[in-house]
C-alpha cells in the first residue's frame, strides 16, 4: 500500500519549519497543549488538493463547533499563514508511495476599494445605507499542487466579505484524505459508507456490541417528519432506534468506522481519538481500528493527550513475540521559543521504554 513516509511543513499556522521522517501505517502524534498536533493534521489535508474549496474548508475546520461560523472566512484563511510583513506562503511537501507530493500557497494581503454592487445580498446588508465603494482587505495569490508527476495551479482571491467560493479542480491523481474532528460524532448521517459493504458492516456491528450486546443491525431510514435520511440501530428488545438516542461512544465508533471506509487506499486523520470513548474500551476499539485500516489500506494519523490511549494503541501490536516490521510510529511535538520540534520513535521503542521505565512519551 502507498503511505506518506516523509512530511515537511514550512509556514503553516504556528509551525515555521517541521520535518518528520520514518512515518508508517499507524502514526501517533502526541505532545503538550498548543504544540501543533491539530495544525499538523490540518497541514496534511493540503496534500489532498490545492483547490480554493479545499483551502477554505481547512481554514474553517476550527470554526465549526457552533451552529454558525464565528469568524469571517477571510480571517480564518489568513490565520493559516505565519505572521509576516512580506509575501504570505505555506508549503507542505512529502514523499507518498516513494514519489514527491507538495502543495504551495503563495499570495499577498493588500487594502483595496471594493464595489458594493459586486457583493452578494448577504454581505450588502452591512451597507444598507451606503453607496459606491468601501475599502477592505484582499488576498491575491495562487496554489500549486503536485502528486505523481502531475501538477495543477489555481488562482486564489479572497476579500473580507467573500463567502465560500472557488471550484474544486479535481485531478485524476489525488490523495484521498479524510479528517475526523474530536466531536464529529455529534453530527448526523455517519453510517452511509458502512452499510454499503455487508462484510464490513458485520465487523462494525461487533464493535458496537462491545457497548450493547443487543444491537443487531444498522440502517438508514426516512424520517416521517422531514422525509430525510436518519441513522438507525436495530435493538433486540427496543426495535429500531434512532442513533441520536444512543450514547456518544457508539456514535464515535460509527464515525471512525465510516471514515475508515471513506479513506480506502488513502489517509485518515483522527484528532483526539480518546474523545467520547471510555478507557475500558480502548483495547478492543483500537484493535478494531488498526485491523480495519489494514483491511482498507488506510494510513492513519492519530492525535491524543491520553497516556492510556497511547498504551492502548501500542497494545494492538504483539511486541513481545512480533518480529516483522513495526507498523506504528510515535511522533512527539514540542514547542519552544516559537519553534516546533519533533522526536520520532518506533512503536516498539516506546512500548519497551514504557514497560521498563514508565517512559513519558508526551514530553
Amino acid at each position: 500500500m502507498k503511505t506518506l513516509s516523509k512530511l515537511k511543513i514550512e509556514g503553516f499556522r504556528g509551525i515555521c519549519n517541521l520535518e518528520i521522517e520514518e512515518l508508517t501505517q499507524v502514526n501517533l502524534i502526541v505532545g503538550d497543549n498548543n504544540c501543533g498536533k491539530t495544525s499538523m493534521l490540518e497541514a496534511l489535508q493540503l496534500l489532498r488538493s490545492g483547490s480554493a474549496a479545499n483551502l477554505f474548508n481547512i481554514a474553517r475546520l476550527r470554526d465549526r463547533g457552533a451552529l454558525s461560523f464565528t469568524n469571517s472566512l477571510y480571517d480564518n484563511f489568513i490565520c493559516m499563514f505565519p505572521k509576516s510583513d512580506k509575501e504570505l506562503k505555506i508549503q507542505i511537501s512529502g514523499e507518498y508511495g516513494r514519489a514527491p507530493v507538495f502543495c504551495t500557497v503563495v499570495g499577498t494581503e493588500t487594502r483595496e476599494l471594493l464595489d458594493l454592487n459586486e457583493l452578494d445580498r448577504f454581505a450588502r446588508r452591512e451597507f444598507a445605507d451606503a453607496n459606491g465603494e468601501t475599502e477592505t482587505d484582499v488576498f491575491k495569490g495562487y496554489s500549486v499542487y503536485a502528486v505523481n508527476g502531475k501538477s495543477k495551479t489555481e488562482e486564489i482571491q479572497l476579500n473580507r466579505f467573500s463567502r465560500a467560493t472557488g471550484t474544486s479542480l479535481a485531478m485524476s491523481e489525488q490523495i484521498e484524505i479524510n479528517y475526523v474532528a474530536p466531536f464529529e460524532h455529534l453530527k448526523g448521517n455517519i453510517m452511509n459508507r458502512i452499510i454499503q459493504n455487508d462484510a464490513y458492516k458485520e465487523i462494525c456491528l461487533k464493535a458496537l456490541q462491545l457497548f450493547d450486546p443487543e444491537i443487531e443491525d444498522m440502517m438508514i431510514l426516512r424520517s416521517d417528519v422531514q422525509n430525510r435520511p436518519v441513522d438507525y440501530l436495530k435493538h433486540k428488545r427496543f426495535g429500531n432506534m434512532p442513533l441520536s438516542t444512543y450514547g456518544d461512544g457508539i456514535k464515535k465508533v460509527l464515525v471512525l468506522s465510516n471514515a475508515i471506509a471513506g479513506a480506502a487506499n488513502g489517509i485518515l486523520l483522527i484528532d483526539e481519538i480518546e474523545t467520547a470513548i471510555h478507557k475500558k474500551y480502548y483495547d478492543d476499539i483500537f484493535r478494531f481500528i488498526v485491523k480495519a485500516c489494514k483491511a482498507f489500506n488506510v494510513q492513519v494519523f492519530i492525535t491524543t493527550h491520553s497516556i492510556e490511549a497511547i498504551d492502548g494503541l501500542l497494545g494492538t501490536q504483539n511486541y513481545e513475540t512480533q518480529t516483522n516490521d513495526d507498523t506504528i510510529t510515535v511522533v512527539t511535538l514540542k514547542r519552544e521559543n516559537n519553534k516546533t520540534y519533533s522526536r520520532t520513535l518506533s512503536g516498539r521503542e516506546v512500548f519497551e521504554n514504557r514497560e521498563a521505565f514508565d517512559f513519558e512519551v508526551r514530553l
